[in-house]
């Protein structure tokens, strides 16, 4: 009887069993058990920052474990290290011919994987030797350089490094992550859990050719401009914060996004791939959450539209509007000369009038009383003759007409402003669909980080909610210039309030 024929699996498939594998038996260890497998497929190298005892060591082991026929090296590092522990002892018979040999078989030169305790205590007598394997992937064994097959690094340390020296050795490390004791909630778990094994299938495990044609294929995937624009926002949150990110890193970080894309069948990187940024770009674990922070915070950005050029337009468009709808031209008469309204309702050319002020004593009293107060006509007399009443200046109103407008130039209005609605529409349209998918398709994605789900679908929401205001106040902008006065309407005269009288003015 036939044997049921093997079934062949895809890449991804074989890593999402790697990463179940991977996963199996540790408790809350998820994100760093997919990053160290990123860094791997991706020639790079992970640095765990945490206490003893929080399973650094078991990562590496189970890293190693998911390659076919890797070798592994592990090694604690002190002050007293000597490159012998490292890079193998020194040859006697080399020796004895005046040649300097290491026997490299066992130790890190020969390694696939590696896991190195204490990282920052690497001395001077080994630092440039490491720096040169971690980085180059290359080792010098007397007057020789070789190349090695480290697939990737695992590093430890309880502290961050002290000292310039170490500032290199520190920048090899393209991904970071900082390991805490199991919280609360899983403690009792880890109290009755067995032991766990990392023991995949020989058909799921990878190969060394297998990382050579990711790396291959992945240079062809394709930047999406949401990934930019995340990056350039990232970028600037780093200068505030003065933090430096060389742009040697920042080309590495794109390789780490490229390969995420691509090992999740993507011919082009989305915003998703990039959940790696945060953990690529901070220099201290304090700022991790920050970083983590602003990711969510722009998660939602679609890749096509900026909400902020959105903005910027439908605000322009009722600048515009306001211009149009609050714009009056002066009346003229058929000389030429503008219109003005007397404060007796009368047209004129005269852009003042004169009132006759009467003058009154210290009381305000009318003066052609006499001193008891009766008004009498022989003080009226004395009083016309002696003091003639005076005019007092007052401006009038000038007559202004509301601008009709043409059906051309309304329609030049209406025409790019519907333009802009139906941009939004599409926005709006694009973040609907996103938020019904997202779920679905975070679900299904090999990398990113799930517990970020509930702040994806809260950034969408808002998002939709912003844009939807955007998309009323367009369609109020539309409205405004559809009712304009039009030319072929009857020409509305309009009577602006009085200026004030200024002090001292007289007429003509």
């Amino acid at each position: 009887m036939d044997s049921a024929p093997i079934k062949v699996m895809s890449r991804k498939e074989k890593l999402g069993l790697l990463i179940k594998e991977m996963q199996s038996g540790l408790l809350e260890r998820e994100q760093q058990t997919k990053l160290i497998l990123l860094a791997a497929l991706s020639g790079e190298h992970v640095l765990l920052l945490g206490p003893p005892g929080t399973a650094k060591s078991e990562l590496a082991k189970r890293l190693k474990n998911a390659f076919f026929e890797a070798g592994y090296f592990e090694r604690l590092l002190t002050r007293f290290t000597v490159p012998e522990e490292l890079f193998g002892p020194l040859s006697i018979k080399a020796l004895e011919e005046d040649r300097y040999h290491r026997l490299t078989s066992g130790y890190l030169p020969e390694a696939s994987v590696a896991f190195i305790d204490e990282i920052f205590k690497a001395n001077s007598a080994i630092l440039n030797s490491l720096l040169t394997l971690l980085n180059e992937r290359q080792f010098d064994n007397g007057n020789t350089r070789k190349q090695v097959p480290l697939i990737s690094v695992i590093a430890a340390s309880n502290e961050l490094p002290e000292g310039e020296e170490l500032n290199a050795l520190y920048d090899r490390f393209m991904l970071r992550s900082f390991v805490e004791p199991v919280s609360d909630n899983a403690f009792q778990q880890l109290l009755t859990m067995g032991e766990a094994v990392c023991d995949p299938e020989l058909n799921v495990r990878l190969r060394i050719e297998d990382l050579d044609e990711v790396l291959a294929q992945a240079e062809k995937v394709a930047i999406s401009k949401g990934v930019l624009e995340l990056c350039q926002k990232f970028r600037e949150y780093l200068v505030e914060q003065g933090i430096y990110v060389s742009d040697r890193r920042w080309r590495k970080v794109m390789k780490l996004i490229k390969v995420s894309a691509l090992t999740n069948n993507q011919a082009e990187a989305n915003i998703y791939d990039a959940w790696i940024l945060p953990h690529c770009l901070w220099e201290k674990p304090e700022q991790l959450e920050g970083l983590v922070d602003l990711y969510k915070k722009n998660i939602a950005i679609d890749a096509d539209f900026s909400p902020a050029r959105l903005l910027t337009s439908v605000s322009a468009f009722e600048t515009k509007l306001q211009s149009d709808i609050g714009k009056k031209t002066p009346v003229y008469d058929e000389s030429g000369k503008p219109l003005y309204v007397n404060e007796r309702g009368q047209t004129t050319t005269s852009s003042l009038s004169g009132k006759m002020r009467q003058k009154v004593n210290e009381q305000g009293e009318p003066l052609f009383k006499d001193n008891r107060g009766i008004e009498t006509t022989e003080e009226r007399n004395r009083y016309n003759e002696k003091n003639k009443p005076s005019e007092e200046c007052i401006p009038n109103t000038q007559l202004m007409r509301t601008v009709v407008y043409s059906d051309a130039h309304i329609e030049g209005r209406i025409k790019p402003a519907l333009e802009i609605k139906s941009e939004i529409e599409t926005v709006l349209i694009n973040l609907q669909n996103q938020r019904q998918s997202a779920q679905q398709v975070l679900v299904e994605h090999l990398w990113f980080d799930e517990s970020i789900l509930p702040e994806l679908d809260n950034s969408l929401r808002s998002a939709i909610s912003k844009t939807e205001e955007l998309l009323g106040r367009m369609e109020k902008v539309i409205k405004g210039f559809e009712d304009l006065p039009r030319e072929s309407d009857t020409d509305a005269l309009e009577v602006p309030e009085a200026g004030e009288v200024k002090e001292g003015e007289l007429c003509d």
